[in-house]
């Protein structure tokens, strides 16, 4: 059995509680119109003629009690009198006078009766098995000089089930239309506020990778529909730069290893093709081995990249001083500075704290440094400096190299970038040290930017981090 579709869901649900709703309101109502017909009505009609009565029995107590009716042709009709049932009894149950609409029927008088009207209580009762119809009595008890009476009114109930019926199938049949109605309206209503919903459906079922640049038919509305297309639209933004960057990360990194793969090979099918010395030998495998190093530095520069876009949440954070960032930075690469003969300076500095991953932090700044010792030439500088701007700390690297072109700033950071600079040199890299220096930063809700005064003027580059709470 399929499971039922959101749309017939809801529609079942209000028709449900429209239905339950219906019901309510039909017994609240039946039970109203019962009240007001018997309770009211009926009770209130022969409750005064039952006090009619006992008024004029107190009126003349020595007179023989009797029913006070209008006899045949001596007046007008007494539309109060003609359906009602009267009977006069003393408290032992003993009829002491009856109307003529009695016939030869008495009106009952049990003993629990006979009790209740000896307290003084009114009592109203309904009476199923008194001739052919069912009867609604009152009897009233009435004390007249030195006697007790009880008088007993009495009235038909047929025409009141009559209007109960009445009015039970009215309130049955404008149910069943009120329900009907409502229940086909709302199936209309369902069926057109979940329509975009069917639309979004059948495009989303199309979308692929192949062509993720195709977004979801918005309704037009501001509503939570509009919302949820909004937001699906923007994650299929996200999904297609995300497929975007990982197909022009498998070109670059496809041709970053096919160069040195294909160099490789080709020095060792060179070699191969006729006995040659040792020396020669020596030779061309330390060339071998410096472009192995070059594939093992991009495939861990990869591994780092991938560990770092792995990672769902960025490092925990914590105050760590600006100096011990720099410190362990410029360490990493004071080896690499001293081996091409650069000159590490670092600018003194105030005492700060930022809101850092310690780990990451430092090899962010690390990759930096590192970018500008290899581009600085031999007897250059690369210098540190620290400086505060609002809320965030200031690490500036300035390097004495080549500098930066103004139209390759916005790509500098771009994994697999690298500018005219390290093309027309012999300098190594595949260029995803500031790309990761940047994600690293950005991770840490920093920023990471480079100016440049042009070529052959150096470069400098701004790390801002925030300051820690004081």
């Amino acid at each position: 059995m399929s499971a039922l579709t959101l749309k017939t869901r809801l529609w079942l649900g209000h028709v449900a509680v429209l239905a339950a709703m219906l019901a309510l309101a039909a017994f609240g109502a039946d039970w109203a119109l019962r009240r007001v017909v018997i309770g009211g009505v009926i009770d209130d009609a022969i409750l005064w003629l039952a006090s009619t009565e006992a008024e004029a029995l107190q009126v003349d107590p020595g007179q023989p009690v009797r029913v006070h009716e209008i006899p045949p042709g001596g007046g007008p009709p007494s539309f109060t009198r003609l359906d009602k049932f009267v009977q006069v009894v003393d408290l032992d149950g003993h009829i002491v006078a009856r109307s003529s609409t009695l016939g030869t029927a008495n009106l009952p008088r049990p003993p629990w009766l006979l009790a209740r009207l000896r307290r003084g209580e009114t009592v109203f009762t309904t009476l199923t098995d008194f001739g052919e119809e069912p009867v609604r009595m009152v009897a009233l008890p009435v004390t007249a000089g030195q006697a007790r009476y009880a008088v007993q009114v009495a009235m038909s109930l047929d025409d009141a089930y009559a209007v109960l019926r009445a009015g039970r199938w009215l309130f049955l049949s404008m149910s069943v239309v009120i329900l009907a109605g409502i229940g086909l309206t709302s199936a209309l209503l369902a069926r057109r506020a979940l329509r975009p919903i069917d639309q979004v459906v059948r495009q989303a079922r199309r979308i692929g990778e192949a062509n993720l640049a195709d977004r979801l038919p918005h309704p037009g509305t501001r509503d939570e529909i509009g919302r949820l297309v909004e937001t699906l639209n923007e994650m299929l933004r996200r999904l297609e730069r995300s497929f975007e960057v990982q197909r022009q990360f498998t070109a670059d990194a496809s041709h970053e290893l096919r160069s040195p793969l294909s160099r490789l090979r080709a020095e060792l099918e060179v070699t191969l093709r006729r006995p040659r010395a040792s020396s020669d030998y020596e030779e061309t495998l330390r060339s071998c081995l410096e472009e192995v190093e070059r594939v093992q530095g991009l495939i861990e520069e990869l591994l780092e990249l991938a560990r770092i876009d792995s990672r769902q949440e960025p490092e925990a954070s914590e105050p760590i001083a600006v100096d011990a960032i720099v410190a362990a930075a410029v360490a990493a690469v004071r080896s690499k500075a001293e081996h091409r003969g650069v000159l590490l300076a670092v600018e003194p500095s105030p005492d700060l704290l930022v809101n850092a991953a310690p780990v990451a932090a430092q090899v962010a700044l690390a990759n930096v440094l590192d970018n500008a010792v290899k581009f600085s030439p031999a007897g250059g500088q690369v210098s540190v400096g620290i400086a505060t701007d609002g809320e965030d700390a200031i690490i500036t690297v300035s390097d004495t190299g080549p500098g930066v072109e103004p139209q390759e700033v916005p790509r500098l950071f771009q994994r697999f970038y690298r500018g005219h600079a390290s093309r027309g040199t012999d300098v190594p890299g595949v260029g995803l040290g500031l790309a990761i220096a940047q994600t690293l930063v950005e991770r840490q809700r920093g920023h990471i930017a480079v100016e440049s005064g042009g070529a052959a003027k150096g470069a400098t580059f701004t790390v801002r981090l925030p300051l820690a709470d004081a």
